[in-house]
């Protein structure tokens, strides 16, 4: 029988994109609602970058569609096993 790894438990804050942006360019998790394609996304989670003067790109949306979106909130989430 193996030990099961112990994992840090990691809060994150979340920030509303009228308050405050993430970096230019970096990924961050999001929350999401909007509808395209006949797809309806109700506070979906998901991950996308911020462009100054562009917008939210998501990932997995073009532009068009990520424009379609209302992104409700960010967060910075770090990745399990990335070293600082």
């Amino acid at each position: 029988m193996s030990k099961a790894a112990a994992e840090r438990q990691v809060i994150v804050t979340w920030y509303l994109p009228e308050k405050k942006l993430p970096p230019e360019d970096e990924e961050v998790v999001i929350t999401f609602s909007g509808k395209v394609h006949n797809v309806i996304y109700d506070h979906a989670i998901g991950i996308a970058s911020y462009f100054l003067g562009e917008g939210w790109l998501i990932d997995g949306m073009d532009e068009k569609e990520s424009d379609a979106m209302t992104i409700e909130a960010w967060c910075d989430l770090d990745a399990y096993g990335l070293e600082k």
